[in-house]
């Protein structure tokens, strides 16, 4: 697993132990928006064939429990307190399974091509609070594509991703760029699978 720390993020690291940062004594429940950005570099992202194409995406939120996870101070599991997202978080991902498939080079809106029905089984944050936030973050994913008008699955396939950060206490920045990258890594693990490659091209109305 990757761990990163941003520019930012490290320098708070040596300004912490330069003036010896205090660690706080509570904590308390915390809503962020999602907003998606690309946080993998261009290089792990897969390059599909010419062919691929989706005519539409359509992502579900299935999660059964609602809240992102926890904050707590130095792993003392008594000082959890509850993480939820103050946007839509279907959006959020669908947004960003979009520009990850244009990224890849699959073409989208292509009348005849299959449709991709995504939905998220479970997002988990972690963050753990001492003189600044380690955060980290985990998405699973259950995607299947099928032909258009279609509820058959010609493809069908499970992925998880998942993220680490480190910076500023409670900061909706930090919670973006963790499950930015975790839904990056889950999303490229479903579009380097060489059956959806196939499938992305084969799975027609035809």
């Amino acid at each position: 697993m990757h761990f990163h720390i941003s520019s930012s993020g490290l320098a708070l690291v040596v300004l912490c132990v330069a003036a010896g940062c205090a660690t706080p004594s509570s904590t308390g429940p915390l809503a962020v928006p999602l907003s998606y950005k690309t946080e993998a570099p261009p290089g792990d992202f897969p390059e599909l064939p010419r062919c691929a194409a989706i005519g539409d995406v359509k992502l579900a939120d299935a999660r059964p429990d609602k809240t992102l996870g926890k904050r707590f101070i130095n792993d003392n599991a008594a000082t959890a307190a509850p993480v939820t997202a103050s946007s839509d978080v279907a959006a959020w991902a669908r947004s960003g399974a979009m520009a990850i498939l244009k990224q890849a080079g699959v073409t989208l809106g292509k009348p005849g091509a299959p449709t991709l029905r995504m939905s998220i089984d479970e997002i988990r944050t972690n963050e753990n609070i001492v003189h600044r936030s380690g955060y980290d973050g985990r998405i699973s994913i259950f995607a299947r594509l099928s032909k258009a008008g279609s509820s058959s699955a010609c493809w069908k396939d499970h992925a998880e991703g998942s993220a680490e950060n480190y910076g500023y206490t409670g900061t909706a920045d930090n919670y973006q760029e963790t499950l930015n990258h975790a839904l990056d890594r889950a999303m490229i693990r479903l579009l380097s699978a060489p059956q959806f490659r196939k499938a992305v091209c084969e799975c027609g109305n035809g």
